[in-house]
């Protein structure tokens, strides 16, 4: 009776050693394969797509059918270049405060922000926006993060301004960032990343995703800084610009990069003015999107 009884309890403790063994693998593979509840997945969408510098209307008929398609394709986020109503008209030396004016507008009621919202809400979509915004008697290099009700989430105003900006444009003075589904979410704008400060302050804010609509510098030297940043901060960075669509992660390393061409504004001899790229991003679920 007694041999039975340690037979009994040696079979039941090679069975919870077993039990043991098969629950362990289970767990290494789940992290190992990311397939946990450790992630989620995101998908970010650049418009790359050459200006028509002061023409507003056809810059907004243009950037619609790509943002359309962007949601086609299954696009939480969609990110637009800087400035890119106007298309960066701040470059014109011969612009004067009062058609600069006439060419910013207000946020969230301004004519082409407001289809932009409506935008966002018909394809349930994020769109980070950036636009020339106009505040009363100011000028602000602005974008603005609209949810997939179409509700104006928030606006960051370009802190670190370009030296040929600095006339027309006044600067923002912070680095906020706004709650979504997926997180917080910080925007930078251009020449911004080249100052550790706007990461470092976009980071301490929560940010676990950081969007970077552009109109200057792009190629090799920049997609280097950017990545830096990235690094810097540990968060990555979507960058997006007429003629690039750059995708750093967290480590600093280059996720996805697509050129296009040279130049910055659109010519009727070109065969295709602009295009969509698409990235799938994996942020972590942790105290900073939860």
């Amino acid at each position: 009776m007694k041999m039975m009884n340690i037979s009994a309890v040696k079979q039941c403790l090679a069975m919870i050693a077993v039990g043991a063994l098969v629950i362990c693998g289970i767990l290494m593979a789940c992290s190992k394969s990311g397939t946990s509840d450790d992630l989620r997945t995101v998908r970010v969408a650049g418009i790359v797509l050459k200006w028509v510098p002061g023409d507003r209307v056809e810059n907004f008929a243009r950037i619609e059918p790509l943002i359309r398609e962007a949601a086609e394709k299954g696009a939480d986020v969609v990110c637009t270049a800087e400035s890119f109503l106007d298309g960066y008209s701040v470059r014109d030396a011969a612009m004067t405060p009062e058609q600069f004016h006439l060419l910013a507008e207000p946020i969230p009621d301004g004519d082409g922000f407001v289809r932009l919202r409506f935008l966002a809400d018909e394809l349930d979509i994020y769109i980070v926006a950036a636009v020339t915004e106009r505040d009363a008697d100011r000028i602000y290099n602005s974008a603005a993060l609209i949810g997939p009700d179409g509700s104006h989430i928030g606006t960051y105003r370009k802190k670190f301004l370009w030296p040929t900006e600095t006339d027309l444009y006044s600067a923002g003075d912070s680095f906020p960032t706004f709650d979504t589904e997926f997180g917080k979410v910080g925007m930078m704008i251009c020449s911004d990343h080249r100052e550790p400060e706007a990461i470092k302050e976009l980071v301490a804010n929560g940010a676990v995703i950081i969007f970077c609509p552009a109109g200057g510098g792009f190629g090799k030297e920049n997609d280097q800084m950017v990545a830096e940043r990235s690094k810097e901060g540990k968060v990555p960075i979507v960058f997006v610009h007429p003629a690039e669509f750059l995708v750093t992660g967290a480590s600093g390393e280059v996720l996805k990069r697509s050129l296009f061409g040279e130049t910055l504004d659109y010519s009727p001899d070109d065969s295709v003015s602009g295009f969509v790229e698409l990235y799938d991003l994996k942020l972590p679920r942790s105290p900073r999107n939860k």
